[in-house]
C-alpha cells in the first residue's frame, strides 16, 4: 500500500473524504500562517513560541472537524453537513485572521473583501445557531436576545471589526 493510499483511507475514515471544502481550509491556514509570520518578521516581535500556538491551534482545528465528520457519519449524513458548516467556519475565522495579519503590516484591503468575510461569518453563526433552535424551549424573541448578547460578548472580547476599520 503506498503513502498516498495510506493518506486517502485516512482522510475517509477519520474526515470522511477529501474535498474542496477541506481543500480550501487547508489552503487558507497555510496562507494565515504564512501571513502570521509576515506580520511578526515585519514587527520584529518574531517568537517560536506563538508560532508554535499557531500550529497547535491549527491541529486543534482539524481535531474538531474530525469530531463534526465522526457526528455526520454517526447520524448517517452523506453530504456532510456538519463538518462542511464546521470547516466553513474555521474557514471564514482563519480569512479574517489573514486580514489581520495583513493589516498589521500597514497593507490596506479593500473593504468589499472585509465586509464579505464578515457578512459570510454572520451568516454562518446564524446557520449553526438556528441549528439548535427546535430543542430551545425559550421563546424566539429570548433566543434571540441571548444570541445578541453572546454575540456582543464575543465580538466585544475579540474587536476584530474595530481592528479592521483602523487597518482598512
Amino acid at each position: 500500500m503506498s503513502l498516498a493510499e495510506i493518506g486517502h483511507q485516512m482522510a475517509s475514515i477519520f474526515l470522511g473524504g477529501w474535498d474542496k471544502t477541506l481543500e480550501t481550509l487547508i489552503v487558507i491556514m497555510l496562507l494565515d500562517y504564512m501571513a502570521g509570520v509576515v506580520s511578526a518578521f515585519r514587527s520584529k516581535a518574531v517568537s517560536s513560541s506563538i508560532g508554535y500556538k499557531g500550529l497547535v491551534k491549527k491541529a486543534t482545528i482539524f481535531t474538531v472537524i474530525i469530531l463534526a465528520a465522526q457526528i455526520d457519519k454517526m447520524i448517517d449524513v452523506e453530504n456532510h453537513v456538519f463538518r462542511n458548516c464546521t470547516a466553513l467556519s474555521f474557514s471564514i475565522n482563519e480569512a479574517l485572521s489573514i486580514l489581520e495579519n495583513i493589516g498589521e503590516s500597514g497593507i490596506k484591503l479593500p473593504e468589499f473583501i472585509r465586509a464579505s468575510l464578515l457578512r459570510l461569518k454572520q451568516q454562518a453563526e446564524s446557520e449553526m445557531d438556528s441549528s439548535t433552535g427546535p430543542h430551545d424551549k425559550r421563546s424566539k424573541s429570548s433566543r434571540k436576545e441571548a444570541d445578541d448578547r453572546k454575540r456582543e460578548q464575543r465580538d466585544g472580547n475579540c474587536r476584530r471589526e474595530s481592528f479592521y476599520g483602523d487597518y482598512l
